[in-house]
């Protein structure tokens, strides 16, 4: 495809997030800039709106979900500077989390600024002059899968929350809005989904590329049942179906609609894995749903705000370098484990797409904490896409996408899911990724979970789903396997930086509610559901 890219703008200025106030005796409306008075009238106004929503979802600043997912599971470690740093990473690592962790807090407040922001939208879209009724229902069926994506994040790490529909003006109104089930947060994200489905475009042009498509939207319901039925409902408890009243988001709902983008031709697995994760080939026809980034706001905003690069590539950077001019320096996090690296089957060219080894690849560099020799290269500082040739700071401003959603996942899932109703089916699925990787010579004649949960973990490794994967098979399960990941071998050269590590089945692999937002709002609106927390 050509590299033409829906690009995510940050758009702080808008009124959306600023809600600025000018002195009553002020009559001089400034001409250059957008402020509530003069902003939502226009489409393109609608779009930059819009856009703002996207933005939100994008930025994670100095806490980037993904990274974390993974040193949450058995895949990576926290890592870091010598010495170790990041430790509201840390105690998630060893479940030794309160509710002053500043990760929980950080996710908290990017979930609810796009769920505002989203709330805004739909509070303007009416001031609005549309040229055509589909673009507003286009518009606003993207902004409600956003909305549903801030809230889904905010379910799996946090469980009971307020549910915000609509814009709330009064600063105080915010104090008193009651906590949600979690059944009633997976109530509104489904009917939110659903309701965005049918105005949704099934493909887009490249000029609109990141941009919320049908497709999109059935995987994310895909993730979403799956994890509910593995986690939602065993852990926490819950018995309801996931609908909006009519439709029944289940097994039979997601298979055929996991069958249904397989079949639909849209996309293909590329012939060489190497390819999936090139600069050159951003949103490739592998690719569902990328998140945007961009060198081209050159931020220097160590606040994060206003980057619009890709800031967790420079956390999964080596130390200094030296010896391979395609390496650029990072910050060492997310070290990969030996877990991980053992899961890899001899002769998986995955492996080294995936995994590098600074050990065998560099003449020097500097160790950090837990330091394995091994870091995450789908995604690590590398000459092919560094930002410097436009100016700013290279750590904000790296332009390469996250791939959120690719073919591959639909394929595993797929496979999952007619295991054993059509396994013949499902296998066949399952053996088009393997195949892709390691040639005709790697199919299985049948499959079953641990082959499912294996393909997952090598060829999804790096991406942030490994976390989810192990809770929605049990805590049981999630336990053993990253209490395994801290067997240290003999080579380690720190052993004293992996001690500690553990899964407290308590904490049921989320988070705490920040003290932060139960100190804000009135006294008992927010309250520990989570046993460790409580």
């Amino acid at each position: 495809m050509n590299k033409i890219h829906f690009k995510i703008l940050v758009f702080i200025g808008i009124v959306a997030m600023l809600q600025a106030c000018v002195d009553d005796f002020l009559e001089l409306e400034p001409k250059t800039n957008l402020l509530e008075a003069n902003a939502y009238k226009t489409e393109q106004d609608a779009f930059l709106a819009m856009t703002a929503v996207y933005d939100a979802q994008h930025v994670f600043n100095w806490n980037f979900v993904p990274i974390q997912s993974d040193i949450f599971s058995d895949d990576a470690f926290t890592a870091g500077e010598p010495g170790g740093g990041m430790g509201q990473w840390q105690d998630q690592e060893t479940s030794l989390l309160d509710a002053e962790n500043g990760a929980s807090r950080d996710l908290w407040n990017r979930c609810y600024s796009g769920i505002y922001r989203a709330n805004f939208y739909f509070l303007k879209e009416a001031e609005i002059a549309w040229e055509d009724n589909a673009t507003k229902q286009r518009m606003h069926a993207e902004v409600l899968a956003l909305r549903a994506y801030f809230y889904w994040d905010l379910v799996r790490h946090f469980g009971w929350v307020p549910i915000i529909e609509s814009y709330i003006s009064d600063p105080e109104a915010y104090k008193s809005i009651p906590q949600s089930t979690p059944g009633e947060v997976y109530g509104l994200i489904v009917r939110d989904l659903l309701a965005a489905l049918p105005n949704l475009p099934e493909e887009v042009p490249n000029s609109e590329l990141g941009r919320i498509t049908q497709d999109m939207v059935q995987v994310l319901l895909a993730r979403i049942y799956m994890f509910h039925e593995g986690f939602a409902k065993p852990v926490m408890g819950l018995t309801d179906d996931l609908t909006d009243g009519t439709t029944v988001v289940n097994k039979a709902y997601v298979s055929s609609a996991m069958d249904g983008i397989i079949g639909s031709g849209r996309y293909y697995l590329l012939p060489d894995y190497n390819d999936v994760f090139d600069w050159a080939n951003e949103n490739n026809d592998e690719s569902i749903f990328e998140w945007q980034y961009s060198e081209k706001a050159i931020s220097g905003d160590w606040g994060g705000w206003n980057v619009n690069g890709n800031f967790s590539v420079v956390f999964y950077g080596v130390r200094d370098p030296q010896g391979d001019p395609n390496i650029m320096n990072g910050w060492s996090f997310g070290t990969v484990s030996w877990s991980l690296l053992n899961e890899f089957e001899a002769g998986d060219p995955r492996l080294n797409a995936t995994i590098y080894s600074a050990n065998d690849s560099l003449t020097g560099y500097t160790r950090g904490f837990q330091n394995t020799g091994y870091f995450q290269y789908k995604y690590m500082p590398r000459a092919a896409f560094d930002p410097t040739t436009v100016g700013g700071i290279r750590d904000h401003n790296w332009p390469i996408n996250y791939k959120d959603m690719r073919y591959a996942e639909v394929l595993l899932i797929a496979a999952e899911l007619f295991m054993d109703s059509d396994n013949a089916k499902a296998t066949g699925y399952l053996n088009e990724v393997r195949t892709r990787a390691m040639g005709p010579g790697a199919t299985l004649t049948s499959i079953d979970l641990d082959d499912i949960y294996h393909e997952r973990r090598v060829e999804l490794a790096g991406e942030g789903h490994r976390k989810w994967d192990l809770l929605r098979r049990g805590l049981t399960y999630a336990k053993t396997q990253i209490d395994a990941s801290w067997v240290i071998p003999p080579e380690a050269e720190s052993p004293s930086d992996f001690e500690g590590r553990q899964f407290i089945t308590d904490t049921w692999g989320m988070l705490p509610i920040p003290a932060s937002e139960i100190r804000l709002v009135n006294e008992g609106m927010l309250v520990q559901h989570v046993p460790a927390f409580k």
